[in-house]
């Protein structure tokens, strides 16, 4: 069996030190307060930082479902050594 090295404890903390990412579309949704001005959407951001916060959203979903695709296809990996309380049974 492949053996990364990794434990469940180790993981756990490389995965809590991933920073979040700072999409440009959220970042403008904070500035720019909609219901401030009585608009569901701001109105007053310029049509190309529209465009390119738009454009990396859809590019950041895209990378998000092929990565769950991905995911999906990776064989299971038995935690022998992890209690699990709820399964006592």
């Amino acid at each position: 069996m492949f053996d990364a090295g990794l434990t469940l404890t180790s993981l756990r903390d490389c995965l809590a030190h991933i920073e979040p990412v700072q999409l440009l579309g959220m970042e403008l949704l904070k500035q720019h307060s909609a219901h401030s001005q009585g608009h569901w959407f701001p109105i007053d951001i310029p049509r190309n930082q529209m465009v390119n916060a738009v454009t990396e959203l859809v590019d950041y979903t895209r990378r998000c479902a092929y990565a769950a695709v991905q995911i999906s296809h990776l064989t299971s990996v038995p935690l022998t050594s992890v209690p699990i309380l709820e399964f006592g049974l």
